[in-house]
C-alpha cells in the first residue's frame, strides 16, 4: 500500500507538471491502475483477513510476552527482602 501511494502520488506530479500530452496520459493511466490495484488489495477478502489474523497473532504473542515480563519483576521483587530502616 505504501508502494502504491508513492507511485500514485509521483504519478500525479507528473501528470500536473507535463507538458507533453503523452506523458500525461501515460501518468493518468498508471495513476488509474494503483487506485485498481489498492480497490482490489482493500476489498480482497482473503488478504483483509490475513492481515486481521496477523495483527490478531501479534497483539496476542505482545501480551504474552508483557505478563512475561511482569511475571519476572514480581518474582525479582519478592526475591528481595527490606529492613526495618529501609537503609539496606
Amino acid at each position: 500500500m505504501v508502494g502504491l501511494t508513492s507511485i500514485l502520488r509521483e504519478a500525479w506530479k507528473t501528470a500536473t507538471n507535463a507538458e507533453d500530452k503523452r506523458e500525461k496520459i501515460q501518468a493518468l493511466l498508471l495513476a488509474k491502475e494503483c487506485y485498481s490495484m489498492k480497490l482490489e488489495l482493500l476489498t480482497n477478502a482473503t488478504v483483509v483477513d490475513d492481515a486481521i489474523r496477523f495483527v490478531a497473532q501479534k497483539s496476542c504473542n505482545l501480551k504474552d510476552n508483557n505478563a512475561i515480563v511482569q511475571d519476572n519483576e514480581i518474582e525479582r521483587y519478592e526475591g528481595t527482602t527490606t529492613t526495618t530502616n529501609d537503609v539496606f
